[in-house]
């Protein structure tokens, strides 16, 4: 039976890793390290490590003006004063801005590895180390990537990583503490049951599915398919039921979201989310990243119609996505909207602006903001998936 493949934006997991049990911990860097913490999500680590530096209210810390806004919250809700730093069009810190930035009110550097990419982060820690500051390393697009065989997340004083991006979890933020004279004082509980069954629900629904599947594989998609509509069901009526009985009801909340829910700051992860990361090979995933990113960055390089940020993967890298700079966001948009109809998922990347960023004054981030644009490369694709995502991109592009 040959139909048309789905293409997802990110890797989803095997049943088989949910009913099966596995008493092993997986050491890769930085799981289980021994000052490891885990979270729902990735904002709520940033906002335990932030507390543990102890930084005073009023105080101050650079964060990039290139930004999602969920690392900003935090920052806020503690009463800190953030300042932002300049982030060039090639997604690198600029250097003499942030040293500009540093006044005495400052007390922390947060550096955001974006894609998977390192900053120039030894400069940056010379910089703390002179400057007797802090340095928070957010790795959220970072899990598995490392520079000069060092690992992303093993320069700052705090380290966080976002394991959603990465991986099939339906929750995980990790906080990593490499200052020795810090603490976490948070105690984790376990997240909503049924927040964790419906995220994972819907990480089945939208899985890659490839063109020539068998009659048993397309059972086994409207055996997700109707599950995810039967859960959605009852997410409807559960959010009936919490605006009259329970308006503060948690029970509905997802990882990904944009809003910073402070009774969500003492939830860790689930029992699914540790059998998937238990069960997983990170040489395997990393190994497929590189391999699918480079397939693409051949291909683009040939092609003079797009701009790329990255023209060359790094020994170290395990990349997020494959990013383009396209015109403007209406081509953006439309460039998403077009290929998702054709069942590729893209990435219009952090099209979200946070009113704390003064956005005039940092135009390079307002181009990123409004033209990068990210193509699929995780570990469930095959190059035969990658082709059919050039091709429909191609067809796509040629109509413009």
């Amino acid at each position: 039976m040959c139909l048309f493949p789905y293409i997802s934006g990110r890797p989803s997991f095997h049943l088989r890793d949910v009913f099966s049990i596995s008493d092993k911990q997986e050491s890769v860097f930085p799981l289980y390290q021994k000052r490891c913490y885990f979270f729902f999500s990735a904002r709520y680590a940033l906002a335990s490590g932030v507390e543990a530096l102890g930084i005073s209210t009023d105080d101050t810390v650079l964060l990039p003006s290139y930004n999602c806004g969920v690392e900003i919250d935090p920052i806020l809700r503690l009463g800190i004063r953030p300042v932002y730093y300049k982030i060039g069009k090639d997604l690198l810190v600029d250097l003499d801005d942030l040293l500009n930035k540093i006044t005495s009110r400052v007390k922390a550097i947060l550096v955001t590895h974006f894609l998977g990419f390192p900053q120039p982060i030894d400069q940056i820690k010379k910089i703390c180390v002179e400057r007797n500051l802090f340095l928070i390393e957010d790795c959220a697009h970072a899990f598995l990537s490392a520079n000069n065989e060092h690992h992303l997340g093993s320069y700052g004083d705090i380290a966080i990583f976002s394991l959603l991006k990465t991986l099939p979890v339906p929750n995980g933020g990790v906080l990593i503490l490499n200052n020795d004279s810090l603490n976490c004082r948070t105690k984790s509980v376990k997240p909503s049951l049924f927040s964790t069954i419906f995220y994972a629900a819907e990480l089945l629904k939208y899985k890659t599915w490839g063109t020539n599947r068998s009659i048993k594989v397309n059972l086994i998609k409207f055996l997700y398919d109707g599950s995810y509509i039967s859960l959605s069901f009852i997410r409807f009526l559960l959010a009936g039921l919490r605006k009259y009985f329970n308006p503060k009801g948690l029970y509905l909340v997802k990882p990904d979201s944009y809003l910073f829910v402070e009774a969500l700051r003492s939830w860790g992860i689930s029992d699914l989310s540790k059998r998937i990361i238990n069960k997983t090979n990170y040489e395997e995933v990393k190994f497929i990243r590189r391999k699918n990113f480079e397939y693409l960055l051949n291909y683009f390089l040939k092609n003079d119609r797009v701009i790329l940020p990255f023209t060359k993967l790094p020994s170290g890298v395990c990349p997020l996505f494959f990013p383009i700079i396209v015109e403007n966001t209406k081509e953006r948009e439309s460039l998403y909207t077009s290929l998702k109809k054709k069942k590729v998922i893209t990435h219009p990347w952090w099209d979200r602006f946070h009113p704390a960023v003064p956005w005039a004054d940092f135009p390079d981030a307002v181009y990123l903001k409004q033209r990068l644009f990210g193509l699929p490369i995780h570990q469930d694709l095959t190059l035969n998936d990658l082709d059919y995502v050039l091709h429909e991109f191609a067809n796509v592009t040629s109509r413009r």
